[in-house]
């Protein structure tokens, strides 16, 4: 694994899990060109590593997860009129975002503070400190959200919450997100490091193969018509049963009454 200017990454073994931390505090871990290359770096390896079946998202220090785009290289780039610099950055996002949805391991949000809800939208589950904020700033200045938001966010909080969220450019309290629905758990600040890894040992102590059919058939079943997406969650889930881990978690279960062994075979 490389070392990485704007981000940590580790491996918690035991957890079978990566954690990537976002780690420009000073700028409220702003997402930049250099930031979001490291990102799409990191969530490639993982993707690619068989040892990771999870993979949790977080933010250094306690101000912020991430804050959204640098608004400062937004500015270098509008007064040098580069305005075609800050399109090739919003389509990368679109780029990784589209990656995180298709990459069969589960995504975990740790929000330790401000959060820009664009930048959890390809996301599959949030864990929220109890001093988190979400929120879409960008009209407050002057720019509607370029890096799919208003797309996702319809698809996944009610068209009225997400017009309100994105007309009013409010931040909302954690606790305000779960009750919207888009934040899975809140947790005390201190606790969010081990509560993340919690949920994502007990999502690791299934199949992975399962696990990532299953998310497949959610993101991209859910994306197409209801006849077709029902043929394509039907082919995921005969796939398995050409699976090791299948006949494994049957035998384990049913007849040793033990816990599988799972290997992703």
């Amino acid at each position: 694994m490389s070392q990485y200017k704007h981000l940590l990454y580790e491996k918690v073994e035991d957890a079978k899990t990566a954690i990537i931390t976002f780690n420009r505090p000073e700028a409220r871990n702003a997402m930049n060109v250099a930031m979001l290359t490291e990102f799409y770096d990191a969530l490639k390896a993982s993707a690619e590593d068989p040892s990771v079946w999870c993979i949790i998202v977080t933010g250094a220090g306690d101000k912020a997860f991430c804050s959204g785009g640098d608004a400062k290289e937004f500015l270098a780039n509008v007064e040098a009129g580069k305005i075609s610099e800050i399109e090739r950055f919003n389509r990368f996002n679109l780029d990784v975002w589209r990656f995180m949805e298709k990459m069969r391991k589960p995504i975990i949000a740790a929000v330790n503070g401000f959060c820009n809800i664009e930048t959890i939208q390809a996301v599959d589950l949030v864990v929220a400190s109890q001093n988190a904020k979400f929120g879409l700033p960008e009209v407050s200045i002057g720019v509607s959200p370029g890096a799919g938001i208003t797309i996702r966010m319809p698809r996944f909080l009610s068209k009225y919450w997400a017009k309100y969220l994105l007309f009013t450019g409010e931040w909302i309290t954690a606790e305000e997100a779960y009750r919207l629905g888009f934040v899975n758990k809140v947790v005390p600040h201190e606790k969010l490091r081990e509560e993340a890894l919690n949920l994502a040992r007990k999502i690791v102590k299934n199949a992975p193969l399962a696990v990532g059919a299953t998310k497949a058939c959610v993101n991209l079943g859910g994306e197409m018509p209801i006849d077709e997406g029902m043929e394509y969650q039907l082919k995921e889930s005969i796939l398995m049963f050409h699976t090791k881990d299948l006949k494994e978690g049957i035998k384990a279960r049913f007849y040793e009454k033990r816990e599988p062994a799972f290997k992703g075979e």
